[in-house]
């Protein structure tokens, strides 16, 4: 009988990474539009920007990182 086959390690990374990095954007994403329906200038806004541009620069250097 033959041995079962083992998988790629290089398709799993490669599936990991797909699957983080969406739920990076996703989570961006979700941030976004809250920020979106906020005015502009209240402590709330800058509180929520601060998360975007917080959320956008994980995701760049996860990007660069690979």
């Amino acid at each position: 009988m033959r041995k079962p086959m083992k998988k790629s390690n290089t398709r799993i990374r490669k599936n990991n990474f797909e699957e983080r990095f969406s739920a990076m954007v996703a989570e961006y994403n979700k941030a976004k539009n809250l920020l979106d329906t906020m005015s502009e200038g209240t402590p709330e806004y800058a509180k929520q920007k601060k998360v975007c541009d917080r959320l956008f620069a994980n995701a760049e250097k996860f990007i660069n990182a690979k």
